[in-house]
């Protein structure tokens, strides 16, 4: 194939180097199409060729970037979609299990080239130009116009961004010829490294396979910007906000300013935020990079009053604000920067018994959030998945992600989605330590710089589960105070255990028993590995994609029995028998199941009572219990069963609804451990004249138990309201029924619990499985008679819906599910953001659930809705 030339024009740019855009900047060019890409294997020519515009790049593979070479190769059909059963393993270079050494006979060790041709608009001509490559995997040769810009021993390091001046080398009215020759991670010595982490790059744990390519190639934006002969950097806002009053705010704004000539320079830097203006004179010897301040002692309108304020989630507004900073020299604008802001004062500190509490603007926040890894092992990073996903995190009030060491540094989509929706960010710095220490500390401070000024980022874990060596806890450490980043830093994510939380932080990780299952009363009944204290990375295990999710990802003669070779594949490294303690568990819990439909429904059930119960679980011990970052969030490939409460193919699971049951702001919920029934509210403020209902029913819909009670619970607080009194003649699996209405009689928290009298009871913790001593007996769920639900939608507003659900019967309608498909029966639209999902009807109980989607996801075709359950005629 040949690659076809590709006059470029300016296009805006959402996000520079140096700075987080929220405007478009007129001098840049981005290199984003016609690309062609080849192995050098396949090639004889070399950079001072490849680079030039007489070359033509014959049987090259077309593409655009950022992408990598694996996904430019599935792109262009050199291998089937690596996501669909096990074709990954039949790529050329696929190794199983966590592999760190690329193999001498795997076809993305030798180096692969990147080339395009471009042309610059006239309006370049007299400016000074910097070509931008913002992200390399791993290390790169540059050339252009057959000549080299860079080699590979200073381009190195795929979390650094390089930029190269080239005005002597390009020309104007002509293309010009760029060609990288890029060569992957993985070129290292034969040897047992004994860690998960060598060398600065992705790293994907024991989340899902490895990609053959290890991430080779262009995963980041390559552009071209012009400016005057001072370029400004890493614009920075940083607030100094006064609490617990918020009436006023410092405002310390930060840029480098860079001299591009070889002369002394003089100019104004001058900036603006909303009305308020600024400026001073700079003056800038040859080739220097000065950073320069303004501070509100010397600049007194940078003392703000009454400002507004960025709160998380559910806590206040997500407030933002706007700077932008101008260079001019005599008059004539040399370079703009711009950057976003937020004001508030995140903190946090380690309590008396050793944990560590998070403080945003003067209030104690719990935590409860997940552990967030690269959205998609190929790094096909677009801002519509990670829109998606962190706007599920924003309805399901999840306050925080962890950001973890193996993924990515990741990229400004990422920070400025968690700006919009409200929430926090720890973010880990490296899985292991990085031998090449230069290398990793010059990765770490180019993040620091270009995340900083981000109000959802709020604290810093060196490295996961372990100790950096002293150098480099020594080195974040010296980063954080040299670019005034303000923000709280612990070495390690947390010891297992807990007793060693003084040491790493203030924080425990999980355990091997809670990564494989945890019941929905574990959290409460275990204080080493449940509700107590703050856990990185606690979890239930074995979290269930739907059934429709599951059969996009594997062929139907592997859907049944479980854990087959392609499904085993789709869950983690170590393989389905990982979760053997589920399947046991769900087949002891609700009976062995008659097929693959039936044993996904359970399943599904099962995480939604175990995710409810953890999250709730931290919401009945605040502040004793501190926060949870559960392991996981998110999946970076088809997961049929991993750590995930949203599927990659951006369909949330029935964990993710039991978490945002848990979550919800005013909530009623039931304790495992004593029977106890509480009201937790997250809001700030007292919530009066409440009104508490708990019911108990049998099977057959009989109640059997009642008991009401007024509620007052004080702002950020939880009140135990009374005990569950359980009647005698209970059915073995029976029905919890929690209702919440404020003091106009208005419904605010509906929970709906499915208990057995066959009680949970734990194992040994140190047991790898977990296996419980006794199980929850809801084999009797089977016998519920079926229901045909009254459905009426409303699908006429596009972008929105609306269904109408009534039991018209005398049974439970147990464990109802919603999906919008592009047209009957067609592929399910994600995603959508549902009111509610595996909810229940009673008897004659009505119920209205609305959602939101982005139409362009319908593919054309009329929105339709799907509606099934537990004993629900489809």
């Amino acid at each position: 194939m040949t690659c076809p030339r590709c006059f470029l024009t300016v296009v805006a740019l959402a996000a520079l180097a140096g700075g987080n855009l929220c405007a478009a900047h007129e001098n840049t060019l981005m290199l984003r199409d016609a690309w062609a890409v080849q192995s050098s294997a396949k090639l004889t020519a070399q950079g001072e060729v490849l680079s030039t515009t007489p070359y033509h790049p014959e049987g090259w593979y077309p593409t655009s970037v950022p992408k990598t070479v694996l996904a430019v190769l599935a792109d262009n059909g050199v291998y089937p979609d690596p996501y669909y059963g096990e074709n990954l393993k039949q790529i050329a270079g696929y190794r199983e299990g966590r592999w760190l050494r690329m193999p001498e006979d795997s076809p993305f060790y030798p180096a692969w080239w990147y080339r395009t041709e471009f042309t610059l608009p006239d309006a370049f001509k007299g400016r000074r130009l910097v070509l931008h490559i913002d992200g390399v995997n791993f290390r790169a040769n540059v050339w252009l116009n057959g000549r080299q810009l860079a080699s590979d021993d200073a381009v190195v390091g795929m979390f650094r961004r390089f930029e190269f001046d080239v005005d002597d080398f390009v020309r104007f009215g002509e293309p010009n010829g760029l060609a990288l020759e890029v060569t992957g991670p993985g070129h290292l010595p034969e040897k047992d490294y004994h860690t998960k982490q060598v060398e600065a790059t992705t790293g994907w744990d024991d989340h899902n396979p490895q990609p053959p390519d290890l991430n080779l190639g262009l995963w980041r934006d390559v552009y071209i910007t012009a400016t005057g002969p001072v370029a400004l950097r890493h614009a920075y806002v940083d607030s100094d906000l006064e609490v617990p009053s918020l009436g006023s705010a410092d405002l310390t704004v930060e840029v480098h300013c860079v001299n591009k000539t070889d002369g002394q320079v003089a100019g104004t830097l001058s900036g603006t935020i909303e009305e308020i203006a600024f400026a001073q004179e700079v003056v800038l010897e040859p080739g220097e990079t000065k950073v320069v301040q303004f501070t509100p002692e010397a600049f007194e309108q940078l003392h703000v009053k009454n400002p507004r304020v960025w709160w998380p989630v559910d806590v206040g507004p997500q407030e933002l604000y706007d700077c932008t900073l101008t260079f001019s020299v005599v008059g004539a604008v040399s370079d703009t920067a711009q950057t976003r802001f937020g004001i508030r004062k995140a903190t946090s500190y380690i309590n008396d018994e050793g944990w560590r509490v998070y403080r945003v603007n003067g209030r104690n926040i719990l935590i409860r959030g997940g552990a967030w890894m690269t959205c998609d092992m190929l790094l096909r990073l677009d801002r519509r998945r990670y829109n998606a996903l962190i706007r599920y995190a924003k309805e399901a009030h999840l306050n925080m992600l962890r950001s973890e060491g193996f993924s990515i540094r990741e990229t400004e989509d990422f920070y400025d989605l968690c700006d919009e929706y409200g929430v926090m960010v720890t973010q880990q710095i490296f899985g292991r330590s990085i031998p090449d220490e230069d290398l990793a500390v010059a990765c770490i401070e180019d993040m620091m710089l270009r995340i900083r000024t981000h109000p959802s980022l709020v604290h810093f874990l060196g490295h996961d589960e372990t100790f950096p060596t002293k150098t480099l806890d020594a080195a974040y450490q010296e980063l954080i105070e040299k670019h005034s980043v303000n923000r709280t830093y612990q070495p390690h994510s947390g010891a297992f255990e807990i007793e060693n939380r003084f040491k790493t932080g203030g924080t425990r990780t999980g355990s091997l028993q809670v990564w494989t299952y945890a019941t929905p009363g574990h959290y409460y009944t275990s204080k080493d590995t449940g509700a107590w204290g703050f856990a990185q990375s606690g979890g239930i295990g074995g979290i269930f994609a739907s059934p429709a999710s599951i059969r996009r990802m594997l062929p139907e003669e592997a859907l049944w029995p479980p854990w087959q070779d392609a499904w085993s594949f789709h869950t983690v490294t170590q393989g389905a028998h990982y979760y053997n303690a589920v399947l046991k568990a769900v087949y002891d819990r609700y009976g062995r199941a008659a097929g693959f439909d039936d044993f996904i429904k359970k399943g599904l059930a099962l995480n939604y009572e175990c995710a409810r119960g953890m999250f709730e679980a931290y919401g009945r011990n605040k502040f004793s219990a501190t926060g949870i970052t559960t392991w996981k969030y998110d999946a970076a490939w088809p997961a049929a069963q991993t750590w995930q409460y949203v599927d990659w193919y951006l369909v949330p699971t029935a964990a993710y609804y039991g978490a945002k049951k848990a979550c919800e702001p005013l909530h009623a919920q039931y304790s495992y451990d004593d029977h106890s029934v509480w009201v937790v509210n997250n809001f700030y403020e007292d919530r009066k004249d409440l009104k508490l209902t708990a019911r108990v029913y049998n099977l057959d819909m009989t109640e059997q138990w009642s008991k009401t009670a007024a509620v007052d619970v004080p702002a950020n607080g939880n009140v135990s309201v009374f005990a569950v009194d359980w009647p005698e003649g209970l059915t073995k699996s029976h029905f919890l029924l929690l209702r919440l209405e404020d003091g106009g009689g208005k419904l605010v928290s509906e929970n709906l619990y499915w208990l057995s009298t066959t009680p949970d009871i734990p194992n040994k913790l140190e047991e790898f499985f977990g296996f419980p001593k006794s199980t929850m007996d809801h084999k009797g769920l089977a016998t519920l008679p079926a229901v045909t639900l009254n459905v009426s939608s409303d699908v006429d507003t596009p972008g929105r819906a609306s269904v109408t659900l009534e039991n018209p019967s005398d049974a439970l309608a147990f464990f109802v599910h919603l999906a919008l498909t592009q047209g009957e029966g067609g592929t399910e639209v994600a995603p959508v953001f549902w009111e509610d999902n595996y909810f229940s009807l009673f008897p004659g109980q009505r119920k209205t659930v609305s959602a939101e989607y982005y139409v362009e996801d319908l593919g054309g075709a009329a929105p339709a809705i799907h509606v099934d359950g537990w004993n629900v005629a489809r």
